[in-house]
């Protein structure tokens, strides 16, 4: 990957939603666990959490023995029943900041979720970020980001080359090499840092600042 072929250029900056924008990690485990039993699914342990963030996307479904048909239907059994708490998620400290200091610097932002659109929409709104953003593009992608993010390149006009995409997850660092893109690792989200840095990001991102000081060092020429 050249990293020096962003220099220069102007950028389209693509957020991951759950665990990059918003902190919903543990919300998420909650409704997880709720879940389990009618899901014949084992139940997330507290004391394993640690452990189960140094797992790649695959190592974890193999951890929980979940059915690939069934991954679907979990998921979206869980964005329903997240809805509710939507408005009491969350955004990680000092990111709105930077999301605004990116817009005016005229940087393109989008979203891709597999949330639901009136979740995302609602808390971008509550969190007075929603005019930030270019699109949400809405679509199931746990195994398929590279499809999907291929799919957003076609759809809204965007170079690769001029696109970064942000995740917190192995399978999005995987996602933004396939389809093309550079990427940018957040280390505030599910995955650990020691997992994220042996897939290989364009840039690890500590804290949301981070993102400007990536973003600068990718524009000086």
């Amino acid at each position: 990957m050249n990293f020096e072929r962003l220099k220069g250029r102007d950028f389209k900056f693509i957020f991951d939603f759950d665990g990059t924008l918003v902190d919903s990690f543990q919300a998420v485990i909650k409704k997880f666990n709720f879940l389990a039993q009618e899901f014949g699914l084992q139940a997330v342990d507290e004391e394993n959490l640690e452990a189960l963030k140094g797992l790649s996307s695959k190592e974890l479904i193999q951890y929980f023995k979940i059915p690939i048909y069934k991954i679907p239907e979990v998921l979206l059994k869980v964005r329903k029943e997240l809805k509710s708490e939507m408005p009491m998620l969350s955004i990680f400290h000092g990111l709105s900041r930077v999301l605004h200091d990116l817009y005016e610097r005229g940087i393109s932002l989008g979203v891709l979720t597999s949330n639901s659109f009136e979740n995302v929409s609602e808390w971008l709104k509550i969190n007075n970020i929603e005019g930030l953003f270019e699109f949400i593009h809405v679509e199931s992608s746990f195994f398929g980001k590279s499809r999907v993010l291929k799919k957003i390149i076609k759809s809204y006009g965007i170079d690769p080359l001029q696109a970064l995409y942000i995740g917190d997850e192995t399978r999005d660092i995987e996602a933004a090499h396939n389809s093309g893109m550079s990427s940018i690792a957040v280390t505030w989200g599910f995955n650990s840092e020691k997992i994220l840095r042996e897939h290989k990001p364009c840039y690890i991102a500590h804290k949301p600042e981070d993102i400007l000081t990536i973003c600068d060092e990718l524009g000086r020429s």
